[in-house]
Order: structure tokens, then C-alpha cells, then sequence
């Protein structure tokens, strides 16, 4: 029996242009003594995290500022974020930034509580070898509510058009020494506040507007496809694809200038985000994780890639539900699964987006990405049954 699982949507969003000014209010309401403010060098850049910073200050709330997150990032990276947030006693998790930033912040804001010496008698019940102090990792919390504490209270601030991570309970990060990417899930991990203001998108170069924006028509494609689809994540998903078809080319031309588009290519993002989040995505998150766990391909660039053919490889088991999508097709398009086909090749070819080939992965590996993307977690909700040789077909058709 397939499982049917309750949505949830415990965050509490704000969705406009500007929302970014209610911040410090928001935050304001937590009584931080201290909060932990998180991004990278490249948000760092864009003077938004400074301006975050005297916002704050002018409400006598102290931030300290960690710009070292990277993509795809690290346990490594959220254990050292979370040991120094431990030593400032921080009390609150800001995180600025696209899907990588707001993945480690999430992750750290659960560590903060959860990890450390204090905690050793915890680990202990839960692994046969009770690790000793310096071993304590988020590596170690991999799977669903493996921790014991709550988190500490952390809000998102999405800066890209494709994470998802402002409203889901779950942080994808790279172990280096599997060479995977792992998933820390927890009820309680979902952020308390989501601020979805698409002046963020002012600064974002074109090209991680394209990857960012097939990464969120990756989020609702899968989702509405997947096994654990359900009606809210169906409505939502639906919604989410008709806005990126629309707009996702005009926000990558021009995303300071066209402000419809920037808004919209925007509320796509946090409602593909819904949908999977409480559905779940599939096969191609399955290959787009492992490519990124081991040779560090940039998720969207390697969503990008895959959605079409994935897709088209899931045909068989998906050709009724990918014809429902027909409403959400720009005008003029062909009826059915195959028209909802076209616009994804379309809109690909359109964004320039690198065909597979071009992403520096030898055949000779194809049998190992196989194999670990059957061990994703995700490869169960697929549309369609995939093992080893089903994954070896899509990579080899590439």
C-alpha cells in the first residue's frame, strides 16, 4: 500500500515583494539573545546580509555572520557552523541564501541543541559504537527525527528561485567521505518563518535564475508525478509549473528589470516547494543527488539536465497524470503527456541549459551512479519501478 501521509505546513510564510522589512520584527518577537545569521561569499556580495545586519542592530539584536557555506555543503561545513554557534550562544538561526545556505543553516539550528559533549549519552543509545566527543557529526543524524532536542528557531530567507528548502522539514547535505549526499529530516526541523520576497532575485545572475527555476519545474513535475502525490500537492504543483512555463524565460532575460516575472518565477519556487515537500520528488532527484555527492554538479544545472529525459524514460507510468497537466501549458501547445514533454525540452533549450554530456561524467561511472541511485530514498515514490539496469538505460540514452 502506498503511503498517504497528512500535509503539513508548519512554516509561517510571507509571500511579497518587500517582506524582507519585516524582519527584525519577526525576529524581534523571539527575544534572541543572540542570533546566528548564515550565507555564503557570493549573497555576501550583494550587500543584503549587511543590511539584515544593521537592521538588527538598530533593534539592539546581535547577529554574528557565517559566509562559508558552498555549494552542495558539507556535513563537515554544518559541524564546524554548529560548534561555533554553540560557543557564542546563539539562540536563533537566520539563513540567507539559495537551497545550499538555507540546507546548512537548517541543519546547524538542529545541531546547535543536539550536538556536542553534553549529548555523547544520546549517541550512544543509538549507535553500537558510542562515538567519542570529536566524532559527534549531523552525518550521524541521517534519516527522520533522529535527534532529541528541539532545534533552535530558525528562519529562512530564500535569495534563489529554486530551493524549497523555506518550507520543507529537510536538509540535503554532501558527505565527503561516502561521496553522497545524505538527508537529516525532523518534524520539528521546518523553519518557524519563511520571508519569500523576490527583490532577493535582483542580484541573481541569469544563468542561476534558468538552473534555479528547472530546479523548482524538477520540484513540481516530480512531485505531481510521484507515488506520494496527493490533491494539495497536485494543486500546487500545478500552479507552480503554469508560472514557470510562463515566466521562467523573461525572469532569466531580464529578473532586475521585469518585475512580474521575478515575482512569479519567485511564488513558484516556495509552491513547487509545498508540493514536494509533502509529496515527495523521484528519479531524477535520485541521479541529480548522487552527480552532485561525488563530482559537486550544481543541483539545479543537474536537474536541468535530467527533468527531460527522466521524464520521457517515466512515460509509461505516468502518461495519464502528465496529461493532466495540459492547464498549466502555455497556449498553443500540443495536447496530452507529450505536449507537457515539448514545453520541458522547449523551455530547456531556451535556458541554455547544458545537455548532460557537457557535465564531465565518463560512461565508465554510469554503473556506480546506477547503483546509488537505487539507494536513494526517494527512489521508491517514482512513477515508475526503477533498479539498476531502468537508471543505466537513462544514463546510457544520454
Amino acid at each position: 500500500m502506498i503511503e498517504t501521509r497528512p500535509f503539513r505546513v508548519p512554516t509561517r510564510v510571507v509571500m511579497a515583494p518587500g517582506c524582507l522589512a519585516r524582519l527584525p520584527e519577526v525576529v524581534a518577537g523571539y527575544h534572541p539573545d543572540r542570533i546566528l545569521m548564515v550565507t555564503d561569499s557570493g549573497i555576501e556580495e550583494t550587500g543584503w546580509p549587511e543590511r539584515i545586519w544593521k537592521a538588527l542592530a538598530e533593534r539592539e539584536i546581535e547577529a554574528i555572520t557565517f559566509d562559508g557555506v558552498e555549494p552542495n555543503p558539507r556535513t563537515t561545513t554544518v559541524d564546524k557552523l554548529a560548534g561555533w554557534g554553540r560557543e557564542e550562544g546563539v539562540s536563533l538561526v537566520l539563513g540567507i541564501g539559495g537551497g545550499s545556505v538555507l540546507d546548512a543553516a537548517k541543519a546547524a539550528a538542529m545541531m546547535i541543541p543536539n550536538g556536542g559533549p553534553k549529548d555523547l549519552k544520546v549517541l550512544e543509545e543509538q549507535w553500537a559504537t558510542p562515538p567519542s566527543v570529536e566524532d559527534v557529526s549531523v552525518a550521524q543524524f541521517e534519516g527522520r527525527n533522529r535527534y532529541e532536542k528541539e532545534p533552535l528557531p530558525f528562519i529562512a530567507v530564500p535569495t534563489t528561485c529554486g530551493t524549497g528548502s523555506e518550507v520543507t522539514w529537510v536538509s540535503v547535505l554532501t558527505d565527503e567521505a561516502r561521496q553522497a549526499k545524505i538527508s537529516v529530516k525532523g518534524e520539528t526541523m521546518y523553519p518557524a518563518w519563511a520571508l519569500v520576497d523576490c527583490e532577493l532575485l535582483r542580484t541573481l545572475p541569469g544563468h542561476l535564475v534558468a538552473w534555479t527555476g528547472a530546479d523548482a519545474l524538477t520540484h513540481a513535475v516530480e512531485a505531481f508525478t510521484c507515488r506520494l502525490a496527493n490533491p494539495i500537492s497536485d494543486a500546487l504543483a500545478t500552479t507552480a509549473i503554469s508560472l514557470l512555463f510562463r515566466y521562467l524565460r523573461r525572469a532569466a532575460a531580464d529578473i532586475a528589470g521585469d518585475a512580474e516575472a521575478r515575482e512569479a518565477v519567485m511564488r513558484a519556487s516556495t509552491l513547487a516547494g509545498l508540493a514536494f515537500g509533502n509529496a515527495d520528488v523521484a528519479a531524477v532527484h535520485c541521479l541529480s543527488e548522487t552527480l552532485g555527492g561525488r563530482w559537486d554538479v550544481p543541483h539545479g544545472l543537474a536537474n536541468a539536465a535530467l527533468l527531460a529525459p527522466v521524464t520521457r524514460f517515466n512515460l509509461p507510468a505516468s502518461t495519464r497524470k502528465l496529461a493532466d497537466l495540459e492547464s498549466a501549458l502555455p497556449p498553443g501547445s500540443r495536447p496530452g503527456a507529450e505536449g507537457v514533454l515539448q514545453a520541458i525540452d522547449e523551455l530547456v533549450r531556451d535556458l541554455a541549459i547544458p545537455p548532460f554530456r557537457e557535465l564531465g561524467i565518463s560512461p565508465e561511472d554510469y554503473l556506480w551512479i546506477a547503483e546509488r541511485a537505487v539507494g536513494n530514498g526517494s527512489n521508491p515514490s517514482n512513477a515508475r519501478e526503477m533498479g539498476v539496469a531502468e537508471y543505466l538505460a537513462v544514463l546510457e540514452s544520454l
